[in-house]
């Protein structure tokens, strides 16, 4: 199941998208990939829209689902008179009367289904709302090219939040290898406060993500390891994969 403590890290959506916003390559790379299947995208997991704004400024029919009611209503802030529609909902469990041309979870989305029936519950949704040969796309880290030993507190970066405060993020990792779950606690200093949040992700490794989505009825077409399609290796850090529905 997605933990409830997932959750903590998106309860600030104004702070999230000045810690999280501009990376433009990734933005290109989705919008590519749409322009090459025309139809209604969706994003599952969409957040405040990083990625699902920018799409829609570009002409593309968007469609947004998150869990978080927070992270939606700031999306919809953020649209203004987009052509663009936020729902609430769990991607495990959505449904719509619409078929979509491509799906597509970014951000490391599909790492917060934490276990085999919630990546099986991910997939059948995905699979049932996507047009006939339509494209489902996402990323995830690889376990082979992630340091996964356990680290006490690190210092991560920094970003300026809305009150024009530096804020120094750091965090420690403890990583539960039977469940193949990293525990990331995170701290923003700001000064005069800090704040925690807690995350888990799961990792798969590629041969495993190979066979999960060939039973569920995808056939994988592209794996690249960065943004700018450098082929996937196994030492690479990243796995976006490109598949298209059986």
């Amino acid at each position: 199941m997605i933990e409830h403590s997932n959750l903590e890290e998106y309860l600030d959506p104004v702070n999230y998208d000045l810690e999280f916003d501009g990376e433009m390559d990734k933005y290109q790379f989705y919008l590519e990939l749409a322009r090459s299947s025309p139809g209604e995208v969706l994003e599952l997991a969409c957040g405040t829209g990083l990625t699902t704004i920018p799409l829609s400024k570009a002409g593309i029919t968007m469609t947004g689902v998150d869990i978080s009611s927070a992270m939606l209503a700031y999306a919809r802030l953020k649209a203004g008179g987009l052509t663009v529609t936020f729902m609430e909902g769990d991607a495990r469990t959505f449904e719509s009367d619409k078929r979509f041309s491509m799906i597509y979870l970014t951000g490391n989305a599909f790492q917060a289904f934490l276990s085999d029936q919630d990546q099986n519950d991910l997939l059948t949704t995905v699979h049932k709302h996507l047009q006939p040969h339509g494209i489902f796309a996402f990323e995830t880290r690889n376990p082979e090219g992630t340091d996964l030993s356990d680290q006490e507190e690190t210092e991560w970066g920094s970003f300026i939040d809305k009150d024009g405060k530096n804020v120094k993020v750091s965090g420690t990792q403890c990583y539960d290898a039977s469940q193949h779950i990293m525990h990331w606690v995170t701290m923003r200093d700001s000064g005069d406060k800090r704040t925690t949040s807690r995350i888990a992700c799961r990792f798969t490794d590629q041969a495993t993500l190979q066979s999960l989505l060939t039973r569920h009825g995808f056939r994988v077409e592209h794996q690249y390891a960065d943004w700018d399609k450098t082929p996937f290796s196994p030492s690479s850090s990243s796995i976006i994969s490109v598949c298209r529905k059986c």
